[in-house]
């Protein structure tokens, strides 16, 4: 028959036409007739196109400041993949087909190409264009450099200018950029003039076009003026240096003066002392123990692989799969912990290959390269490993012998019986005496007495061996049964699991046996019916069951003299219950250990729990904080405000299921700043001051200083030295030796997650 692209062929092949991704799964064909039925299970897995982006991994582009640039990303992959660019600060931008304002000067049209229309500097950086469906993800990152336009002064840059006292001077600086600059004039006396700005009650003007005006020019303003366009002196006193360097490392004096007659004295004058220094410190990335290059992992476990990586600023880490492939984190079968580890779960042979490990920041770039080996799992007979498994079978001449030989273990390149005499019989043997069925099962159809003897069940694959000794008795007399008294049991019947009901007559291999189904049915030794089938030690095999089969079993034994009988009941089962209820929502302490139970009735199949963020967690599943213990009772340990929410426990089994609503709230007070500094304090130069700041909070509040340049300085458990700066770690900052360099705003900050309080102090070094 064929079901739109389902096709089944005469010889029993099974078509599928244009498959995809739901298509993968477990295909089971079975083979039927009157004496009986045999099945096969097959896997398919359905491969998508990995998406790939066909530009180069890493390129570079230049550009002039104001210039155009168009960044391309092209793919291909299937389904289709969602482009993502990841801008320089972190920004993510996806396509759009929405008509976009003209005043916005990066988008990302419908094709995934990034345009900038009019560049600045600040674009400088890696772009990252991410690729990503189903089936993975790919990258590549473009390296944009914006070369700024020079700043141009129109004048000369060193002029001597000649006036008489008392006239008034214009000095000329017009610069050009592709950007307005910033003009700055530094007068012979070290003040700092920008543009536009007064001075000295209006004897120092700077217009907006850069040229600077003296009025009544005395002998005091000879002297050298000077244009540095790299600092920037704002109207509230504050100044900004650009692109520092090292040369702009020394001491730094802020003056405030006002017209006190014809003179400057004490009155009118007032100044501030800061000391700069310019660090460095950036470094690139550098992976540590590039010995670690190999592992080997057996087949179906789990590979972990180690890329600890250091830098200034802290290096992102990418992996490179086996086939040159990015690894996205998404994907369930890896995870890349945050110390950069790669965790590949339930290894196959095709995981086997150089795994790459990719560190990057700002300045630079490390590889890893991880060997993946992966070794065949041992061969196990039964559940057994190794050769010394001996089992003995007893048979009645002329009966019909089954002796399972079920293998285990992975790259199996023998299976095979080896009989009295050296007789070997592969997997698929078949003859009118015996056969050897596919999953290794040995089936003497007619038991001789010439079948007597030792033989073996042998499994063997390249580089491991697994062998189980069967001792095969044939007699020829039976004994005579003897029966035991009657008895009746109840079992439970559990939908879809294979029952099996066991006869409790002693000696039953050798008695005639017969059972009688609820609906009268008899079923004799080695008949198969339906889903019944009697085998040949006397059980009663029900396979795939429902609620149909419930009912009273009969297993009737009889010899030429007595008839004996027992009788089981298969009871249809119930759906599992949750005894336990939470009426009111469970309050706790931040901090402190959540217990949330789920008491259930019997042993429920599956028992999960969700989460409020829509987590699902299975039984003796951990996940981070998260665990769920045999009885059924999430922990969560550490909870936070983060936790709070809704958590449903679902218990099911295949008659139904039940669940549980519980409401978490997590109690957490705001910080609050119980001991904290004065809003002015005095310092006297060279004698140590104290600023104190404590906090009450939960959960507990973390404690942090922020000095006048802007430095924080966090209180932890053992005392900080900051210069000479002292921080105890109950939250006292102590300043030894101050300067009126150390004057400034001091700020003290409590924050937790349930909010934050803070408290400055005006310090006066006097």
């Amino acid at each position: 028959m064929k079901v739109q692209r389902f096709e089944v062929h005469h010889n029993g092949t099974l078509i599928i036409r244009n498959s995809q991704l739901p298509d993968g799964g477990q295909y089971l064909c079975t083979v039927q007739n009157q004496y009986g039925e045999d099945k096969m299970m097959s896997n398919l897995v359905v491969l998508s196109h990995h998406p790939q982006v066909l530009q180069p991994q890493q390129r570079d582009i230049h550009v002039s400041e104001g210039g155009k640039v168009e960044l391309e990303c092209k793919v291909k992959g299937h389904p289709v993949s969602r482009v993502t660019w990841v801008l320089p600060n972190s920004v993510q931008m996806t396509p759009t087909s929405a008509p976009v304002p003209s005043r916005q000067r990066v988008v990302v049209d419908n094709i995934g190409t990034l345009r900038i229309s009019q560049t600045i500097f600040t674009d400088s950086g890696i772009y990252r264009c991410l690729s990503s469906s189903a089936a993975g993800a790919d990258t590549v990152s473009v390296g944009l450099h914006v070369s700024p336009k020079p700043r141009l002064i129109q004048q000369c840059q060193d002029e001597n200018i000649i006036l008489p006292e008392g006239s008034a001077a214009h000095i000329n600086c017009t610069a050009t950029r592709a950007s307005l600059p910033v003009i700055r004039w530094i007068t012979p006396d070290g003040t700092h003039l920008t543009a536009p700005q007064l001075h000295s009650g209006r004897s120092l003007i700077v217009f907006q076009n850069g040229t600077l005006h003296i009025q009544r020019l005395s002998p005091k303003n000879s002297g050298r003026y000077v244009f540095d366009p790299r600092i920037n002196v704002f109207l509230n006193g504050s100044i900004s240096i650009h692109s520092v360097t090292d040369k702009d490392t020394g001491g730094y004096l802020c003056v405030a003066r006002n017209k006190m007659g014809n003179d400057y004295n004490q009155l009118g004058k007032d100044e501030m002392k800061m000391r700069v220094r310019v660090k460095g410190g950036t470094s690139p990335p550098h992976i540590q123990y590039k010995d670690q290059n190999t592992i080997r992992v057996l087949s179906g476990e789990t590979a972990t692989l180690q890329c600890n990586a250091m830098g200034d600023p802290l290096p992102v880490i990418t992996w490179m799969s086996s086939q040159n492939r990015l690894i996205s984190p998404d994907l369930d079968k890896y995870k890349v912990r945050k110390d950069g580890t790669l965790v590949v779960q339930k290894v196959q042979q095709f995981d086997g290959g150089n795994y790459t490990c990719m560190a990057r920041n700002s300045f630079g770039q490390d590889n890893k390269v991880t060997t993946v080996e992966v070794l065949a799992a041992p061969l196990a007979i039964n559940g057994l490993r190794g050769v010394s498994n001996t089992i003995n079978v007893t048979v009645v001449q002329g009966e019909r012998k089954m002796v399972d030989c079920e293998t285990k273990g992975t790259s199996l390149s023998h299976h095979m019986w080896i009989l009295p005499g050296n007789v070997i019989l592969p997997v698929s043997y078949h003859s009118n005496h015996m056969r050897v069925h596919q999953n290794g099962t040995l089936e003497i159809r007619s038991a001789k007495k010439t079948d007597s003897g030792q033989m073996a069940c042998v499994a063997r694959n390249e580089g491991d061996e697994a062998r189980m000794l069967v001792n095969l008795d044939v007699i020829e007399t039976v004994e005579r049964p003897q029966i035991k008294s009657p008895k009746a049991e109840n079992l439970s019947l559990r939908m879809g699991n294979t029952v099996t009901l066991n006869c409790s007559i002693d000696g039953f291999k050798l008695a005639h046996l017969t059972w009688i189904l609820p609906n009268g049915t008899l079923l004799h030794t080695g008949v198969r019916i339906s889903k019944f089938f009697h085998q040949l030690d006397g059980s009663l095999i029900i396979s795939n069951p429902s609620v149909a089969e419930a009912g009273v079993y009969r297993c009737v034994g009889h010899n030429s003299a007595r008839l004996f009988e027992s009788t089981i009941t298969l009871s249809p089962g119930r759906k599992p219950q949750i005894l336990n209820t939470y009426i009111s929502p469970v309050s706790i302490m931040d901090g402190e250990t959540l217990f949330l139970h789920c008491q259930t009735t019997g042993e429920p199949l599956r028992l999960t729990w969700t989460l409020p963020s829509g987590v699902f967690l299975n039984r003796l599943q951990k996940a981070g904080r998260y665990s769920i213990l045999h009885n059924g009772t999430i922990v969560i340990r550490q909870a936070s405000v983060y936790d709070r929410g809704s958590y449903v426990c679902r218990v099911a089994n295949e008659y139904g299921s039940s669940l549980l609503s519980v409401s978490v709230n997590i109690i957490t007070n705001q910080p609050r700043i119980t001991i904290g500094p004065p809003s002015v304090t005095y310092a006297k130069h060279g004698v140590a001051v104290q600023l104190n700041c404590a906090a009450t909070g939960i959960p507990k509040a973390e404690v942090a200083w922020e000095t006048p340049d802007k430095t924080r300085m966090v209180v932890s458990a053992q005392p900080r030295l900051f210069g000479n700066k002292y921080l105890h770690p109950k939250g006292s900052l102590i300043i030894q030796d101050p300067t009126q360099q150390d004057s400034g705003v001091y700020r003290c900050t409590a924050r937790n997650p349930a909010g934050v309080d803070s408290k400055t102090t005006f310090l006066n070094v006097f």
